[in-house]
């Protein structure tokens, strides 16, 4: 074998070091980027989690309030709807609830520390009722329903929070 046709070792040392170090910058460059891209999607993940949890408790403050109607309210009203009292019943334009601090409404507060929920209930008067409701009965006797709208707020535990209305008709 003619040895002077045979590329010298000495010539290709640094090339193989180049090259491998070429294949390490990309493959760390695609490990990084996969990093970054599963940490942003644990944050958008998390955050829909807590935008549902808030969601959620607005929902149930609603029902909780509700409840609550139908309980105590059904009928005429005759509780103390002004702005003065303490109990989250107010007349309807009172309050704005669609406005961000609910710290200036007195409201019923269920839960406690950051996972909590409340609801304000607006009476809004009665009103003559054209066709039956299955929400409020078909069978029932009287032409008047009494509205309410409940205002229900839900907090998560990082700081979101969400309301949710709905319109309550009663029967005497």
């Amino acid at each position: 074998m003619d040895m002077s046709r045979v590329p010298s070792l000495s010539k290709q040392k640094g090339m193989a070091m180049f090259i491998s170090l070429i294949m390490l910058l990309l493959m760390s460059v695609i490990i990084l980027h996969g990093a970054r891209a599963s940490t942003l999607e644990l944050l958008l993940g998390n955050n829909a989690q807590h935008t549902a949890q808030a969601l959620m408790a607005a929902e149930d403050s609603v029902i909780a309030g509700e409840n609550l109607i139908e309980l105590n309210y059904g009928g005429a009203p005759t509780v103390d709807y002004s702005a003065s009292a303490n109990d989250g019943i107010y007349v309807a334009g009172e309050i704005g609830v669609n406005t961000v601090d609910w710290s200036g409404y007195a409201a019923e507060r269920i839960g406690a520390g950051d996972d909590y929920r409340e609801y304000i209930i607006e009476y809004l008067g009665p009103a003559t009722a054209t066709g039956g409701s299955l929400s409020v009965g078909a069978d029932v006797a009287s032409d008047i329903r009494y509205l309410y709208r409940v205002s229900g707020r839900g907090a998560s535990s990082r700081g979101g929070a969400r309301v949710v209305q709905t319109i309550y008709a009663t029967a005497e």
